[in-house]
């Protein structure tokens, strides 16, 4: 695989790693993460995008190609099969781009692309820097300023929050937010007549204000390593998470389901979703005999990285869809099921559709074959909306599997 500009490699790598929250700053000098539960490496998947011809035309937060959409501004919200169809949606024009500019088409292994996908989404996780101006105003307007301290100005009841000002993410604050949220929300109460809440960016715009007004004379950055997705799920499981929200946050009688709580927020977002309903979870955990967890290093980070991803993997599918959208979208006038081929495969012989990842791969490889295919034959591109990508994944699964059945009965 040819390698993007050495200049354009470096200038992407480290504007990445700044917005990264001085996370993925640290990722070249870090052991490797441990052994995700999810397809898809976004750190690998980093790699592949810079080393690869990704960046040639498209950028992320601004910085690289500018043939093709910022993938910094798509990926939060979707889940994989989505992504995979917004890819597909898009083919055309990445096809006649490719070979307006005399590129070679990119061709990937089902792994390669799980990561460049994963990492996609990945990226929309962090938070542009906050607005020390609008957090100045929250420090005051919510009341921080009565019991907390920044730059010497503010109260004395509680710590002093100038130790923050060594970080750049907001995941740190966050962290003592909720390790010490229970008890503060119990003081606001009854000081103040009603426990703080955070909206939108406001724990970023915190952050940013401690930055810019602490007086720590100590300001040696604290990197820390990328969030895991994996470690998170695995803290999810052993903090008693899931006791309330069930194992893959789906929600149970006693918690809601995440997926939708956290979809297309950032960590700040999250954070300030966790931080509101703290007080209300101490209380039925009390109840539960549960113990409120506690969370350490990068721990808090983890956990929020595992509920960003829930909406990335959401699985199931109808396969009685799936099969509409095969005969609508005209897949069926090339791939006839049980029939000779007559112009492409009968895709129940194929191994690409037993896995989203497998189907959307094989696609994509074979994306400018179909398009001449398409042209000549003029008729319209098809284009996946919503979970119709995710229902002909499952729909030609099914195909798949019986056809395996079948075959083993004989």
């Amino acid at each position: 695989m040819k390698r993007a500009p050495r200049v354009l490699r470096s200038r992407l790598s480290s504007v990445v790693a700044g917005l990264a929250g001085a996370w993925l700053a640290a990722v070249p000098s870090l052991p490797a993460q441990s052994a995700p539960l999810f397809a898809g490496d976004p750190i690998a998947g980093r790699r592949t995008f810079i080393e690869g011809r990704c960046v040639r035309c498209h950028a992320i937060w601004g910085n690289g190609g500018t043939l093709g959409p910022d993938f910094a501004m798509v990926g939060a919200g979707r889940s994989l099969a989505q992504l995979a169809g917004m890819f597909w949606n898009h083919t055309p024009q990445m096809i006649e781009t490719v070979r307006g500019r005399g590129f070679e088409w990119p061709t990937f292994t089902e792994s390669e692309l799980a990561n460049i996908i994963s990492y996609i989404y990945y990226v929309k996780l962090f938070d542009a820097p906050g607005d020390p101006a609008l957090g100045q105003r929250w420090f005051v307007d919510k009341g921080c300023a009565e019991c907390h301290s920044v730059g010497g100005t503010g109260g004395r009841i509680g710590l002093p929050l100038d130790g923050y000002a060594r970080y750049i993410a907001p995941i740190a604050l966050a962290q003592g937010l909720w390790n010490h949220g229970p008890g503060m929300q119990e003081r606001q109460s009854i000081q103040q007549g009603r426990a703080l809440t955070f909206s939108g960016r406001e724990i970023a715009d915190l952050q940013a204000f401690i930055r810019a007004r602490s007086t720590l004379r100590n300001r040696t950055l604290i990197l820390l390593q990328p969030p895991d997705p994996g470690r998170g799920g695995r803290l999810f499981a052993t903090k008693q998470c899931v006791r309330c929200h069930g194992p893959n946050g789906r929600g149970t009688s006693w918690g809601p389901d995440l997926r939708a709580a956290t979809q297309q927020l950032r960590v700040s977002e999250i954070a300030g979703r966790l931080w509101n309903h703290s007080a209300s979870m101490a209380v039925a955990m009390r109840a539960r005999g549960i113990v409120f967890p506690q969370f350490q290093g990068s721990e808090m980070a983890d956990v929020i990285a595992f509920l960003y991803y829930l909406r990335f993997y959401d699985t199931g599918g109808d396969v009685r869809n799936g099969e509409r959208v095969f005969e609508a979208k005209g897949c069926a006038a090339c791939h006839r099921i049980d029939e000779p081929p007559q112009v492409g495969p009968d895709l129940s012989q194929s191994e690409a559709p037993l896995t989203p990842l497998g189907l959307a791969t094989a696609m994509w490889d074979h994306a400018p074959a179909m398009y001449t295919q398409i042209r000549s034959a003029d008729v319209e591109w098809p284009r996946f909306e919503g979970e119709e990508m995710r229902d002909l994944s499952v729909y030609l699964r099914s195909l798949v599997l019986q056809r395996r059945a079948a075959a083993g009965r004989r």
